[in-house]
């Protein structure tokens, strides 16, 4: 086993008469048995998420809009839309706010330590030659599926967009590290398809050793059914609608959760409580901390960040139909702020996948493999989400592929937004995005950046601290996308 000294948050008093006066680190322990292991991997692997800025893609989408007030409109001067600049403005160096400082993306180093993590731990629980209640399988498949997870992230972040089988053996991912200790190496990028095919093959393999493995029955650790939903995306990602449909369809019947109810939401929001909570059914796997919401909870900044008019338009009541998403995504009285970051109502982690995504997941695979069978299976899955999100007429129903292709995306906007989907779903989508950034002594004025569809800045530049350190890995040109002053 790795002599490695892991640093753990555990107040063992190990003190008898006999060792009184022998130092002791209480914070320090080498784990020797499994149950040690078993805390280790929760605390440091699943729980730990200090790094991570991944709410900054959210200023990448159509999600997130600037605001500047007039001088007799704002209580204050302060412009609090500097950090986020260089993503909101899709920028050639997206690392630069407002006033040109650099500013490092840390996600690169958070997603390559719980890699590494990974590893190291995975090397060390394998050496456990007995299974005590099957709690090493089980730790197997949390390490296998969280490391699958960190490179689905990274690939999705800094990798090409993937486009197809052929184009994907010749297209650059992101470097594959199996290293089990820390090592002094120069890495470079591997092809989009290794990638695909290592986050694959963990995700199937932490399948098998999750359902052989001792049951948590935990929302809070790794879980057969995330792995399940990490894989229909997998295959979305890859365009294998038939893998994508069985994967979703196999999660739906299996997983026994169940697409939150209009009841349900009605009750969380006459009690103030938001979508991310340990009684919420359809919660499949919650797991670390992000930092609070970038956007502001008050208007009286003269420059800030507010949720986009154009999605706040979606839930718009129309005719005899209201969605309650209006309110419980939303803040009634703070329309600008997104809710599902309110971190005083919530009884989950910060990072939540729900079920309503093998529905929407199951709906774009069987609109892309079209036919009128696989069309109509598309919609009812969409009005089951829609059945419990919208008080009135609910119903949506095509025939035509297209308009079936154009609800299911708008649907899955409106159910997942601020929830680390959009970002992704418009580089595969080719979706193009207009935003507007306005001075702070000129509101009325403003600047226009255009991402268009299949834009090289849909791919991030490297952390600055990589490239300073790195110089045989390769870093994707990004062009300007300011077209108009």
């Amino acid at each position: 086993m790795n002599k490695l000294y892991y640093i753990l948050s555990l107040c063992f008093l190990w003190m008898g008469c006999s060792d009184f006066l022998e130092y002791k680190d209480q914070d320090k322990i080498i784990p020797r048995e499994l149950k040690h292991f078993d805390e280790l991997v929760y605390g440091e692997i699943i729980k730990k998420t200090s790094g991570s800025e991944m709410k900054a893609l959210d200023f990448m989408t159509d999600d997130i809009m600037s605001v500047v007030l007039p001088i007799e409109g704002s209580s204050s001067r302060r412009d609090s839309r500097s950090e986020f600049f260089g993503y909101f403005t899709w920028a050639k160096n997206n690392q630069l706010d407002m006033e040109q400082r650099e500013r490092n993306d840390n996600n690169w180093a958070f997603f390559y330590n719980k890699i590494l993590r990974c590893n190291i731990l995975e090397n060390d629980v394998s050496q456990f030659e007995e299974d005590h209640d099957r709690v090493k399988t089980r730790l197997l498949g949390e390490l296998t599926f969280m490391r699958a997870l960190a490179y689905y992230y990274l690939v999705n972040i800094y990798g090409e967009p993937y486009e197809n089988k052929e184009q994907a053996k010749k297209a650059l991912g992101v470097p594959i590290n199996t290293a089990i200790s820390i090592e002094k190496k120069v890495y470079t990028r591997a092809k989009l398809q290794e990638v695909y095919d290592l986050i694959e093959k963990d995700l199937l393999q932490a399948i098998d050793l999750l359902k052989a493995g001792d049951q948590e029955n935990s929302i809070f650790r790794p879980n057969v059914n995330a792995a399940y939903l990490f894989l229909s995306r997998i295959y979305l990602q890859q365009k294998r609608w038939e893998d994508a449909k069985k994967m979703s369809s196999t999660l739906i019947t299996e997983s026994g959760a169940t697409i939150e109810t209009l009841e349900n939401m009605s009750k969380y929001i006459a009690n103030g409580i938001t979508l991310y909570n340990n009684s919420n059914k359809s919660i499949l796997f919650s797991w670390g901390r992000r930092d609070n919401s970038p956007l502001s909870t008050s208007t009286s900044e003269a420059g800030h960040w507010e949720v986009s008019q154009d999605l706040r338009n979606l839930y718009v009541k129309k005719d005899n139909a209201e969605d309650i998403r209006a309110t419980a995504f939303f803040d009634k009285y703070k329309p600008y702020y997104p809710k599902k970051y309110y971190i005083f109502t919530r009884s989950c982690n910060d990072w939540c996948y729900r079920i309503e995504e093998a529905y929407l997941n199951r709906a774009e695979a069987c609109i892309e493999l079209g036919g009128t069978e696989n069309i109509e299976q598309a919609m009812r899955d969409i009005n089951s989400i829609r059945r419990s999100r919208i008080k009135g007429d609910y119903e949506k129903n095509t025939n035509d592929a297209e308009e079936a292709r154009k609800i299911m995306r708008e649907e899955k906007r409106m159910e997942f937004c601020f929830e680390d989907c959009r970002w992704f779903d418009i580089r595969r989508w080719k979706i193009e995005i207009t935003h507007k950034f306005q001075d702070l002594n000129a509101p009325l004025a403003a600047d226009t950046y255009v991402l268009t569809a299949g834009n090289p800045n849909y791919i991030l530049s490297l952390p600055l601290d990589v490239q300073d350190k790195n110089f045989e890995i390769e870093n994707f040109e990004r062009v300007e996308t300011l077209v108009s002053k």
